[in-house]
């Protein structure tokens, strides 16, 4: 069964554009390693196979235990496909899909229906590593880490269990610049605002263009200097 189940697999991921290790990984885990497309378990017992199809998918897709691993996961693509599974889509993606109903749902948990305590992002961040060694060994694949950063395209909760975003660059050069002249006349001017001059005795202090910074800066305060003792 091992033969056909990695078969299936690798032609069901194949026409999803998901990763074939993803999808055995989530197999693995939801029948408890087992594989089985006749396994019964979860809440009542009521769910079945190698995705734990529920009553409702059971009907609607053809989920069954009579089937062979290839029919039923060929029931599992239409289930996968048709609730909103896109190509390229990673484990975080597919898992929800089994698990919530849909993508993008990493929030989502079904521990009240008899399914494992946490969320989705909880189960694959921190319960699938066996699992996935196990899929990985069936493919003759060591190299394929579990991956938990929600793709792009994720769905309406991701950015709950997304990182941030880092600061944006600021670019800075390292020569000196025309640029550099508003910096330190804004410097000067929340200087002379910290003094407290009245909006009538605001100074105008013209920009030195040319000269090396530290010669512009000095220029600078020498009229501000001279400027001040005029308005006093």
């Amino acid at each position: 069964m091992a033969s056909e189940l990695v078969d299936a697999a690798r032609a069901t991921a194949g026409r999803l554009g998901i990763s074939p290790s993803d999808l055995l990984t989530a197999i693995s885990y939801e029948t408890g390693g087992k594989m089985s497309p006749s396994l019964w378990g979860g809440a009542g017992g009521r769910y079945v196979g190698l995705i734990q199809a529920g009553p409702e998918e059971q009907q609607k897709y053809g989920f069954s235990p009579k089937q062979s691993v290839t029919e039923q996961m060929q029931s599992a693509e239409n289930f996968l496909r048709d609730r909103g599974l896109k190509p390229g889509m990673g484990m975080l993606d597919l898992y929800s899909t089994i698990n919530a109903g849909r993508p993008g749902l990493y929030n989502a948990s079904d521990a009240n229906n008899g399914g494992m305590p946490g969320t989705v992002y909880d189960k694959v961040a921190t319960q699938m590593v066996g699992h996935r060694a196990r899929a990985n060994s069936l493919l003759g694949d060591e190299s394929n880490p579990i991956s938990i950063s929600p793709p792009a395209q994720s769905g309406d909760d991701a950015s709950s269990s997304a990182p941030a975003a880092p600061p944006a660059s600021s670019g800075a050069s390292g020569g000196e610049t025309q640029q550099d002249l508003p910096t330190v006349g804004a410097t000067i001017g929340k200087l002379v605002g910290q003094q407290q001059a009245p909006p009538a005795q605001q100074i105008n202090i013209p920009q030195p263009i040319g000269l090396p910074a530290a010669q512009r800066l000095a220029a600078i305060m020498q009229r501000l200097q001279v400027a001040q003792n005029g308005s006093q």
